[in-house]
This record gives structure tokens, sequence and C-alpha cells, in this order.
């Protein structure tokens, strides 16, 4: 059971922004959520640390910040970690069953699940998750759980995550440095489906497009498991500097510019109207046309479309997606990108607010894609809490009180 009045906190560590949220467990099992504070991250690019003082500076902001207005102790949080590095790859592994009844066990399943942290990596990466996708007991194939069937060979195919342990060391580094203790790092695209996504649209098939500051997540849901995971090296800050280039702005006024009057497709923008850029910095006044906006949005959002249809196609599930595209994260907010998503993608599609589990109440003010994972990583928690682990994010292994030395080498609950 569920302690009444614990207390989760998530550090969301991103591109552009770095946001600390905590939550408290009501006596419903739900989870209430206390506050959240967020503040520009200038140490992070494409998802990956560069700059570790900027990035401490911008965690402790946060964390004093929620701190104060909260009335809480933060001293331990579920944090996210993405990023260019992850990838993943599929995996066979099998066992012959040798316990005299020939009943599978769950010493069995687990066994062949401990199997795929042995398999050869590069250099400097470790394994993140292990998630399930079938089993095949003897000539069975497609069995989701194979507890107590009667087989002689256990086969098990598996998704691996794969990431950087520089990358891991380095949010490990940053968050202790401010008086924080990791809880668990979480890959982010598996925590913002926790969010965005119900369970009949992973029953259903649905990609999810988390279109972050730095870099485009992608995960592939069918029959209620992660299938695919990719991560695309692009995301709303290129659109800012294609506008910064193309209109002859600075870096600010392109930010705004596409935050308040950015629209994803040409035809739809108002070819009559203009935005007016006031005189600033000894830089001369400036009209920009809707479409001219516009257009510049369009050509690199169809560049980031065409690359997740790749990703699509890669997988057996490219015409099994019942329940479509699922566009979150900061970038999903442009005008009419679900219009230019349908149109390139071919799926029906929608914008993802992370309001879909029931576990927890959102309020309104941030009831918004860009919160997306900030809120998934809560709900990871609350999952970890009541022992109901769930798409694969329970695999990755707690860095409490085990260091790096003992990072990714414990196999949780499936």
């Amino acid at each position: 059971m569920t302690n009444t009045n614990e207390i989760i906190a998530a550090i969301d560590i991103g591109t552009t922004k770095i946001v600390a949220i905590a939550g408290k467990v009501t006596s419903n099992g739900e989870l209430q959520i206390l506050g959240l504070e967020k503040t520009k991250s200038t140490g992070v690019v494409k998802g990956v640390i560069q700059n570790i003082n900027h990035t401490i500076e911008a965690i402790r902001e946060v964390v004093e910040r929620l701190q104060k207005n909260t009335n809480l102790k933060i001293d331990k949080a579920y944090v996210g970690i993405a990023g260019q590095h992850i990838r993943s790859l599929k995996n066979r592994q099998f066992k012959y069953i040798q316990n005299g009844s020939e009943i599978i066990t769950q010493e069995d399943i687990d066994t062949i699940l401990k199997e795929n942290f042995r398999i050869p990596i590069q250099v400097g990466e470790q394994i993140l998750h292990v998630i399930p996708q079938d089993y095949v007991v003897d000539k069975d194939k497609g069995i989701t759980d194979p507890l107590g069937m009667a087989g002689r060979r256990l086969d098990g195919n598996f998704n691996i995550i794969i990431g950087r342990t520089a990358s891991a060391r380095n949010i490990e580094n940053c968050v202790k440095a401010v008086d924080v203790e990791i809880e668990e790092l979480v890959l982010e695209p598996l925590a913002s489906s926790l969010a965005v996504l119900t369970k009949e649209e992973k029953e259903a098939g649905v990609v999810l497009v988390d279109i972050g500051g730095g870099t485009t997540d992608i995960t592939l849901y069918f029959d209620g498991v992660l299938r695919h995971t990719a991560v695309i090296p692009f995301g709303g800050d290129v659109v800012t500097k294609d506008l910064k280039e193309g209109c002859h702005l600075l870096l600010k006024q392109a930010e705004a510019l596409k935050v308040q009057f950015g629209e994803a497709v040409e035809q739809l923008a108002d070819a009559d109207k203009v935005v007016n850029i006031p005189q600033t910095g000894g830089w001369d006044p400036k009209e920009i046309a809707f479409k001219t906006v516009a257009q510049i949005i369009q050509c690199r959002m169809e560049e980031i479309m065409d690359r997740v249809k790749y990703q699509i196609d890669m997988t057996p599930y490219g015409d099994k997606l019942g329940a479509g595209i699922v566009l979150t994260g900061g970038g999903s907010m442009l005008k009419h990108l679900d219009v230019l998503t349908k149109e390139r993608l071919g799926h029906d599609v929608k914008i993802g607010y992370p309001n879909a589990s029931s576990l927890i109440k959102v309020d309104e003010t941030i009831n918004i894609p860009m919160y997306a994972t900030s809120i998934g990583l809560l709900l990871n928690g609350l999952n970890k809490l009541q022992h109901n682990p769930g798409d694969g994010v329970s695999n990755q292994t707690k860095t409490k009180k085990r260091g790096l030395k003992r990072f990714f080498e414990t196999l949780f609950d499936n």
C-alpha cells in the first residue's frame, strides 16, 4: 500500500528549461501536485549536459523555489535522462526449463531477462531498460505472460534501450551538487508516455512524438508494449535558429516570434498579416509576413516529420497504429502542426496533454504539453510506491545508495 501524504519529487533537465515538481499521495491513492517551478536551461545541448556549472545553478534555483513555495524539503527526486545518445536494439534470449516439472517459474523469466544485460555494447555505454516484447514457449508464439505454463524451452524477445554512462554520471553529479539524491533515472520519453497516453491507445497502436527544445523523442506502442524508441537530433531550437537566420533577428526575437505567431502550414497563414518587430539595440524596426514565418517553420517541421515517418517505417507496425500519432512537448504547441503531421505521416493526429492518467489531477495552468515529461516522472514515482511498475520504466535501476558501480545492474519487476 502507498503511504498517504508520501511526497514525490521530480526534476526534468531539458535543453530549453529545467523543471522541478512535487506531489503528495492522497488517501485514495491519487497524486496531488503541490508545486512546479521552471527556469531557463543554458547548460544542456540536445538533451545532454554540456556545462556542469550552469546546469547545477539552474537545478538549484528551481529546487530552492519549489521548497520555498511548498514548504517542503526536497532531498530525493526522480530524474529524467534523454538525448541523442539514446538508442535501442532488439535481442532474443532463451532458456531450457530444467526444474523437473517443466513448469515456467518467475526465476526462469528473470534469468533470460538478466541475460540481456550481458550482451556486448559499445565502450562507454550502459543498458538503461530491458523491455519484454513477447515470449515463445516451445513453438507457441506471441505469449505475453509465460508464468506457470508448461514447456521445455522459453524464448523471449526484448527491446533494449542503451545510453551513455557519462551522460548519466553528469546528471547524477549535477543533482547531487544541490543536495538532492536521485531516486531513479527514467528515460524521458517513457515518462512522457505515462502522462500522455492511455492504456487503450497503447493497446490499439500509437506513436508518441515528444518535440523538445533540442531533440524529438519517438516511442511506438502496440498491444500495450513499447515496441520502438528513437531520438531525432532536432527540436524546437532549430526552428528558432532558422527564424533568426531567415528573418535576420536576434535569437530572443526569433523565439518570441515562433511562440506568439508561429504556424506550421504556410497555406493556412493569413496572407495579409505582418508582425512588427520594434527597433531594439540600434537595429532598425522591420515587418515580417505571417506567410514568411510559416514557410520557414514548415520546412523544418517537414524534415522532422519525415524522420519520424522513417522510424515508423522501420517497424512492422506502420499499418497497425489504431490510435495514430500523438504530439506532445513544447514544440507540439505550434499552430496547425497536427494538420502538417497528418498530411505528412498519413495517420490521425492529436495533441497530447499530460492528463491521461486517472491517478493524477492536473491543474489547467500546467496541463500543457511542455510539462508532459515532468508530470510523467511523478507518475513513475507513484507507480513505484504502489508496486505497480509499467511501460518498462521500472526496469531502470535506482542509483540510490549504489552509485554508478551498480548502475543499471538490478532488474526490477515486470
